[in-house]
């Protein structure tokens, strides 16, 4: 048997959230997507990542990375046009996340299992499997660069 390094375990999984998406009234699915947030005056990014991802779930990261950017909302009634910035971040353990009352659930979730849903997501949503979030999304884009090992 083969023993692998603490953080080669955890580069395995990347951690994404949320069940409410705008389909779930619709169908019943299980859609999931990056965690996101705000940026507080006077704050970083990294510091930003680091306090909404432990505001949300209770998982302390660290190692923060600016990955990519996006514009979102503007182009949809009640949506303000936003700048969205995508970022990876890294946690020294794998502990069950702890959902605010923001986020429905929070799960970890392997390479493998985001390349499928990725695959899956040019498609329409599915029902019992996996669904992210669609091409255009910086949260898609994400996730796509990230199974790639690109970030």
């Amino acid at each position: 048997m083969t023993r692998t390094s603490r953080r080669e375990r955890l580069e395995k999984n990347l951690f994404i959230f949320y069940s409410n998406y705008p389909y779930s009234a619709l169908i019943p699915l299980l859609m999931f997507s990056a965690l996101a947030g705000f940026i507080d005056t006077g704050e970083s990014v990294e510091d930003a990542v680091r306090r909404e991802v432990l505001e949300e779930v209770g998982v302390p990261v660290d190692g923060v990375q600016y990955t990519l950017s996006g514009y979102w909302g503007g182009y949809r009634q009640n949506y303000s046009p936003e700048l969205m910035l995508g970022c990876v971040a890294h946690c020294d353990e794998v502990r069950m996340p702890t959902c605010s009352e923001e986020i429905a659930e929070a799960r970890w979730f392997s390479r493998q299992e985001i390349r499928e849903a990725l695959l899956r997501s040019r498609g329409p949503p599915q029902t019992g499997v996996l669904n992210v979030p669609p091409p255009f999304a910086v949260a898609h884009r994400l996730l796509d660069k990230w199974t790639r090992k690109g970030v």
